[in-house]
C-alpha cells in the first residue's frame, strides 16, 4: 500500500467516522468503506486524460 493511499484512505475513514458521531467500535467499517471509495476513485479515468493519443483503440 502505498503511503499517499494510505493516507487519503485514513483521513477518509476518519471523516466517515466523524460524520457518525464520533463513536467507538466501527473503525474497520470505516477503513474497508474508506478504502472502496479511494479505489473506486483512483480506478476512474478523468475524460480529457483518456485517449490523448488521437488513436482509436479498437
Amino acid at each position: 500500500m502505498t503511503d499517499d493511499r494510505e493516507d487519503r484512505i485514513r483521513e477518509r475513514a476518519f471523516e466517515l467516522w466523524q460524520q457518525e458521531g464520533s463513536l467507538d467500535g466501527r473503525s474497520l467499517s470505516h477503513w474497508l468503506q474508506a478504502e472502496k471509495e479511494v479505489d473506486d476513485e483512483s480506478e476512474q479515468v478523468p475524460e480529457d486524460r483518456a485517449d490523448t493519443t488521437g488513436l482509436s483503440l479498437q
